[in-house]
């Protein structure tokens, strides 16, 4: 059983809510989401990805999404298929979720015999291909890929640099302009040397998009990004986040429609002694501490933001969508609408 879903107002006092989707989206809304589904190997008291697997594609098969950026969706083998990665592929294709279709060397991460870990992987996206679509752009130029901090920005640290950034030009099917979709997943160490370069990429992926844009022949295309930037204000106040608000990204936990933001984007709490995977979720009597981000750029306007959380009655979290020991945040964000010739289906 879960819980009643109730009015924003009441959420707070009465515990999380069930997303429920605006009674009638406008035809430049499109619904985003970020997700950490832990690695193969997350930490106890994790289960196993074996038992994982299925609660994470429920997960995100039920969450009406039209845009997914994933974080940790490894090249680590499973049971069930060659890596991680492919096997949730496989699992989110019943929900009607395609990966970007890659052109012959965008994919700079992709795996080779002679060198299979060029890359950290641990970014993806998906896209809900009834209500979005892969464009082609203007010149030609390839409209998704696969590229690393460290191609983007000289100067990480070696752990920073190998992390994939996923990439994709895509469009609302209801007619939005093409944007471009980013996944990204920064380091998760605390110490000076990984801080200093998540900031660092913060400071630049700015600058790195409008380029693409430009590129690519979209200039001024919006951009989201869905990401697990490892950052918070409480603990980083002049962190990734901050530096991406000054750059001029606005974060859809400032929409107006915010639902379960008194919950945390990960399930990890020392006040609480919560260690990934506890059975109730803490609920803090403030904005809860979020590192799990979608934030827009340009002219896209987040209207609508959730930490999504599934529980029972009694507040406690429903297992059978436990997956991770981090929440899907989702959020809709409103784009503008398509010029005739911009962008045509890739398809």
């Amino acid at each position: 059983m879960r819980i009643a879903i109730v009015p924003l107002l009441m959420a707070v006092a009465l515990g999380p809510v069930v997303f429920s989707p605006p009674a009638q989206a406008t035809a430049t809304d499109l619904a985003f989401a970020t997700y950490n589904v832990c690695k193969t190997d997350c930490a106890a008291p994790a289960p196993s990805w074996d038992v994982r697997r299925e609660r994470v594609a429920r997960t995100i098969n039920e969450s009406g999404v039209d845009v997914l950026g994933l974080q940790e969706a490894t090249w680590q083998p499973t049971a069930n298929a060659k890596t991680q990665w492919q096997d949730l592929a496989n699992l989110v294709s019943a929900g009607g979720y395609v990966s970007p279709v890659f052109s012959q060397g965008s994919q700079e991460c992709a795996w080779t015999k002679e060198n299979p870990h060029k890359c950290t992987h641990t970014a993806a996206l998906f896209f809900r291909s009834s209500t979005v679509e892969q464009v082609t752009t203007p010149n030609g130029t390839p409209s998704a890929g696969v590229t690393n901090e460290g191609t983007i920005v000289a100067g990480l640290d070696a752990d920073s640099a190998s992390r994939e950034v996923a990439w994709a030009y895509l469009r609302g099917r209801s007619g939005t302009a093409p944007f471009l979709a980013l996944s990204v997943h920064t380091s998760t160490d605390k110490d000076p040397t990984h801080e200093a370069s998540r900031v660092l990429f913060a400071n630049t992926v700015t600058a790195w998009v409008q380029a693409m844009n430009n590129t690519h022949g979209l200039p001024g295309a919006a951009v989201v990004l869905m990401a697990d930037l490892n950052s918070y204000v409480a603990r980083q106040p002049q962190g990734a986040q901050s530096v991406l608000y000054t750059g001029g990204w606005v974060d859809a936990a400032a929409a107006p429609d915010r639902r379960n933001y008194r919950f945390s984007t990960i399930n990890y709490n020392p006040v609480s002694g919560d260690s990934g995977f506890p059975v109730k979720p803490y609920q803090f009597n403030r904005d809860a501490t979020r590192i799990d981000y979608v934030l827009a750029l340009g002219p896209a306007v987040p209207v609508a933001y959730e930490v999504v959380m599934h529980v029972k009655a009694d507040g406690s979290f429903d297992e059978a969508y436990q997956g991770s020991d981090h929440q899907m945040v989702r959020a809709v964000v409103s784009l503008l609408p398509a010029q005739a010739g911009v962008g045509r289906s890739a398809g």
